[in-house]
């Protein structure tokens, strides 16, 4: 990873001040079935941020996806995974946000509408990243690949790279994971210290859409709660977490345990922040900032993997050094 950690000390915007005060007001009124919630989310990203041009939609396994970009030689494919509770959330209300990462990343990039839960409980949405991974590698064999998500989506985003590394097979070049959310106990310390700061999220309502998604399920098993799982032998991963948001410790203890492994992980901390404040980049200029930061990272670690290994091999038994992304065995993406 080419980058130190990183702690963004700027006084906030204008706009962060305006955009708080939206979320604010938006949970107060926050409609009561999960149904409501999802058409609120759709209309709040078409409130203000247009789809980009030429969207392609793919099928996916059980699921579907939408190409943002479509993949080209010579340029890194990202997948994007949604934030969203695991219950909420679709490709409607993220294309915005992954393609703009996309752009800023000079990727392609494919943006996964994932089984959600209740009605497909875990580990169906693992399930279809996995799918998605092999949709990409036929789509485009010899590409660098960067998995990204937000909130839930980069959780999920944890948990397929965990995947990937247990069967064995090639690994992603990086992750990058956005406000993630790696732990559905809920069970951190910032879920009391930062309660009355965050404007996004409760605790209890994160712990009721986890019992959803979970279907019974312990939740901290590491399929659910990456956090609780073996870190070793990982990608490298930047994480971006905001100092106003319940989920900040489950950044931090991500990072920690990666490193505590050997592993290469990187914390860009902005403690004026509320949770996925990147999802608001049409109207708040740190969203921009981040997902710049988070594009020139995709764009140093890809052009930096060195030549990609035949794809058509069958899946090696031997791992990658940690964190080493050229170094991993030739093979597909499982």
């Amino acid at each position: 990873m080419p980058y130190d950690d990183l702690v963004v000390r700027d006084p906030p915007s204008p706009n962060a001040a305006l955009v708080r005060q939206m979320l604010q007001h938006a949970a107060l009124r926050r409609p009561d079935t999960l149904a409501q919630r999802r058409i609120a989310y759709v209309r709040a990203a078409e409130a203000f941020a247009a789809a980009p041009a030429d969207l392609e939609a793919v099928p996916i396994g059980a699921a579907s996806g939408t190409w943002v970009r479509r993949p080209a030689a010579g340029r890194p494919v990202l997948l994007y995974l949604h934030g969203g509770f695991y219950c909420l959330g679709s490709t409607r209300t993220h294309l915005h946000l992954a393609g703009l990462l996309a752009d800023l990343a000079g990727a392609a990039c494919l943006v996964l509408d994932y089984r959600r839960g209740p009605e497909d409980p875990y580990p169906a949405a693992v399930d279809d990243g996995l799918a998605a991974l092999e949709t990409i590698r036929a789509a485009a064999p010899d590409s660098p690949l960067v998995i990204a998500g937000d909130s839930a989506g980069a959780g999920l985003a944890l948990s397929v790279a965990m995947r990937v590394r247990d069967s064995g097979c090639r690994a992603p070049d990086l992750l990058v994971l956005l406000s993630p959310w790696t732990d559905l106990t809920c069970s951190s310390r910032s879920h009391q210290e930062l309660a009355a700061a965050d404007p996004v999220l409760a605790t209890d309502d994160l712990r009721a859409m986890a019992a959803r998604y979970a279907g019974g399920a312990d939740p901290r098993q590491p399929g659910l709660s990456p956090l609780f799982g073996d870190l070793a032998r990982l990608p490298p991963v930047l994480v971006q977490a905001g100092g106003q948001e319940v989920l900040l410790e489950d950044a931090i203890m991500l990072v920690d345990g990666i490193r505590a492994t050997g592993g290469r992980a990187v914390l860009h901390h902005w403690p004026h922040m509320f949770h996925a404040w990147q999802w608001y980049h049409p109207i708040l200029p740190e969203g921009v900032r981040a997902l710049r930061d988070a594009g020139a990272a995709i764009r140093a670690v890809t052009a930096g993997a060195g030549t990609v290994p035949d794809r058509t091999a069958e899946c090696a038994a031997s791992t990658p050094a940690p964190g080493t992304a050229s170094s991993a065995p030739s093979g597909r993406h499982c």
